[in-house]
């Protein structure tokens, strides 16, 4: 007799790349300002500091960001420029950091 959960057993979809390429993983440094007076908290990523976001969730702030930052990735590597990294920031007082790993 098959059970339920076997006859509902999806295929195994692949994980690994195709060999030639691996799938690039980059490093995002997010700094976090605590909140101001009107419950805002700000955000910038210290390797690349264009990119800011504020918002009232840290969870919102940090989709943006992500989001964010992998659109000015693809658009300096489409433009065959090279990316403007910046050293990592370490947080001022009163801020938080968080890493993100991206996949492009």
């Amino acid at each position: 007799m098959v059970s339920m959960i076997e006859q509902r057993r999806m295929p195994e979809l692949p994980i690994a790349s195709d060999g030639n390429m691996p799938v690039p993983v980059y490093d995002c440094h997010v700094i976090l300002s605590a909140p101001d007076d009107n419950g805002l908290i700000h955000a910038r990523v210290s390797t690349l500091p264009e990119i800011t976001a504020s918002g009232q969730s840290e969870r919102h702030i940090l989709q943006t960001i992500v989001k964010d930052f992998k659109v000015a990735l693809i658009r300096y590597r489409e433009a065959g420029k090279e990316i403007p990294w910046q050293d990592a920031a370490k947080p001022k007082a009163g801020e938080t950091q968080r890493w993100v790993p991206v996949h492009l």
